[in-house]
């Protein structure tokens, strides 16, 4: 009678600690395609890796329970697409820098600029 409730006890315990990694791995896998997707996505990589280990830990907890396997492949099925978009984007994603002489010029011109007013500044302060 014991062992059985003990069995039960650890089943229970089991199945609480996979809902909760499936839980877990679905929202870091959700959040990281969003973020993939976004202009920031060099930071989509932390919920990736979550996201794969909490459906190895899944992967584990079902093979010793022998149940489906449907809700690991979703999980790692949204790793795989955030992870290409993030591949993808930091390949492809090119910093434009035209027009460097008009930056330039305005640049001069604004400390131009500010030197006048510095000049102007210091010969007010010497009336």
């Amino acid at each position: 009678m014991k062992s059985q409730t003990q069995e039960q006890i650890k089943k229970n315990k089991n199945s609480v600690s996979k809902k909760l990694f499936i839980i877990l791995g679905f929202i870091s896998a959700i959040l990281a395609v969003i973020i993939a997707v976004t202009s920031s996505f060099n930071l989509s990589v932390v919920p990736i890796i979550i996201a794969f280990v909490s459906g190895l830990i899944v992967l584990f907890l079902s093979k010793k329970d022998d149940t489906k396997t449907k809700t690991i492949q979703y999980i790692f099925l949204l790793v795989i697409i955030s992870l290409s978009l993030t591949i993808y984007k930091g390949i492809f994603n090119t910093s434009e820098t035209e027009n460097t002489e008009q930056l330039e010029q305005q640049e001069e011109e604004n400390s131009e600029d500010s030197k006048k007013a510095l000049e102007d500044i210091e010969i007010q302060e010497a009336i």
